[in-house]
């Protein structure tokens, strides 16, 4: 008994010494710095969703940040999948994204105008909700988030998103099959000491009242320290993804998570997601000098500190006074890597999520920040690369220029085709969560002509016209700042009527941006120089003469 007291006393001081050197230790609620945030986001609103992907500087989590235009024109005349956001896919003509799948257009009866009237958005452009997330993103209230109700999720790919923070719940990864130990990790009673699953002789709790071995020895309610972001408990956040839940329109059941064998077997269903592979590969580097396991600060992850091990491993059943659990060093181990930001300048302050196709070669180096970019295994380094998958699935892997354990620098090829790709850093089988880049086209005009003011433009980066008021895609014709008439509209070549005045110098409004080259007629006087309406006059009075 006194050998418990004491070791007891002994770790309380330890845990008060932590506790005025770290922030927020011990939890908990776990630290919010590894993965994506805590929380349950069932009952968004727009605001909120801008949140984190509408402010790349202050967003509090590594999400897909920053609202991108850009990447959402881009899924244009790809397919619409079972269980796409688009609105309106009952609009498309062939199955594929189009502008008026995702924004509706109203015909708008004008006597003054050549056709009779003209079409306009349904939602006016400079109105906030004509870029509202949720009219397209559809979640349930209080029952499933929108990022649950994806094509991703409904295919149960969690590490998609997730990277190898866990696992395929369908994969072949090692679960094990025996009975539970002493060691086994429960997946959380809530520290309720009546729970079965807690019934010792005597019941022993750790420090704060709360059990060791059990997932919510960190993971439980209460507010980061570090983030300031209140964190629900396990349970809510768990469900409040709405996966197995009544009405939630996701295609899983409970079964997916919950096995319902007896107690002492809770763990292996939630091995599914969370088995050892990916759970004894996380932990955050709060000194940025690199990971060592076993030798880090405690509860920045799973394997950084002798009282990690114990917070999953050690059960407080007591034989002989002495506390049985998991002690001694931990193995090294690929650590998962994690991204915080990234940027085209080195600093990176400001969170870049899309680049034009042909900038230069500087701007064409992206910079990462974040955590476990580098891992020592006996006498291997491992290096994180960079993997970008385009929407077609095709993956192109790039090797780093310069590394740290906490910074990567790559340099993208220029002859990478534009498109919105899937950001991961590897090492080996380990994949960080997921972000987005978007490399964006150029719009560029290679050859232009003009005859009786029909222009024809050929290039690449037209990408769609929309024929509706304000659409943002348009001809310009900037002698006389009138907008052409559009005959035909396609991604390398462009036919419009600028009418029969001078046409000089045109623009091309694209929803990837724009472009400017001159367009002057043969005999309109534009462009050419002041002698040549005198000589075309003269020429004409001496032939008429004779």
């Amino acid at each position: 008994m006194f050998k418990q007291l004491l070791k007891t006393a002994i770790l309380t001081t330890i845990l008060l010494v932590v506790a005025t050197t770290s922030a927020n230790i011990p939890p908990p609620p776990v630290n919010q710095n590894l993965g994506i945030a805590d929380g349950v986001f069932n009952n968004m609103t727009f605001q909120a969703c801008l949140g984190c992907h509408g402010d790349p500087v202050n967003a509090p989590a590594p999400v897909n940040i920053g609202y991108l235009p850009d990447r959402h024109h881009l899924r244009v005349d790809t397919p619409i999948e079972k269980y796409s956001a688009s609105p309106f896919p009952g609009d498309s003509p062939d199955g594929t994204h189009k502008c008026i799948t995702c924004h509706k257009v109203d015909w708008v009866t004008d006597s003054s105008r050549p056709l009779g009237g003209y079409f306009k958005f349904a939602l006016d452009p400079s109105e906030p909700e004509f870029r509202n997330c949720l009219s397209c993103h559809e979640q349930k209230p209080g029952i499933a988030s929108v990022h649950h109700l994806t094509q991703k999720a409904q295919d149960a790919q969690c590490p998609l998103c997730h990277g190898s923070l866990v696992n395929f719940p369908y994969g072949d990864h090692y679960i094990p099959d025996y009975q539970a130990s002493i060691i086994t990790p429960w997946p959380g009673d809530n520290y309720d000491t009546s729970s079965p699953s807690n019934q010792f002789d005597p019941p022993i709790a750790d420090y704060n009242g709360r059990r060791t071995g059990n997932c919510e020895h960190c993971h439980f309610s209460g507010t980061d320290q570090i983030t300031g972001r209140f964190v629900p408990t396990n349970y809510e956040t768990h469900h409040g993804t709405g996966v197995g839940q009544p009405d939630s329109g996701s295609v899983h059941g409970c079964d997916l998570c919950h096995d319902f064998t007896p107690p002492e077997h809770t763990i292996r269903a939630c091995q599914k997601c969370h088995g050892a592979i990916s759970l004894h590969t996380i932990e955050f580097d709060a000194e940025g000098d690199g990971i060592s396991p076993g030798s880090e600060e405690p509860f920045m992850g799973h394997i950084g500190n002798a009282m990690n091990c114990n917070g999953c491993h050690i059960n407080w059943q007591v034989e002989g006074g002495i506390p049985i659990g998991a002690f001694g060093d931990a193995p090294p181990t690929n650590v998962t890597p994690t991204i915080d930001r990234i940027g085209v300048e080195e600093n990176h302050a400001r969170n870049i999520r899309s680049i034009a196709a042909t900038q230069s070669t500087g701007s064409r180096t992206l910079f990462f920040s974040g955590s476990g970019f580098i891992s020592i295994v006996g006498d291997e380094e491992i290096i994180a690369k960079l993997v970008l998958t385009n929407k077609e699935g095709l993956s192109f892997e790039y090797e780093p220029t310069a590394s740290t354990p906490t910074t990567l620098e790559f340099t993208l090829p220029e002859d990478l085709a534009p498109s919105s790709y899937d950001v991961h850093l590897v090492k080996k089988s380990r994949k960080s969560p997921m972000v987005n880049l978007v490399i964006r086209p150029d719009v560029i005009i290679s050859d232009i002509s003009c005859n009786s003011g029909k222009v024809v433009i050929n290039g690449s980066g037209f990408i769609n016209h929309l024929n509706v008021e304000n659409s943002g895609t348009n001809i310009v014709n900037m002698e006389r700042s009138e907008e052409c008439s559009i005959e035909s509209w396609s991604d390398n070549n462009i036919i419009a009527d600028c009418g029969s005045g001078d046409v000089g110098n045109i623009q091309i409004n694209s929803v990837f941006g724009s472009a400017e080259a001159n367009a002057a007629c043969e005999g309109d006087s534009v462009g050419r120089p002041d002698w040549w309406s005198l000589w075309a006059w003269f020429a004409s009075w001496g032939w008429a003469g004779r």
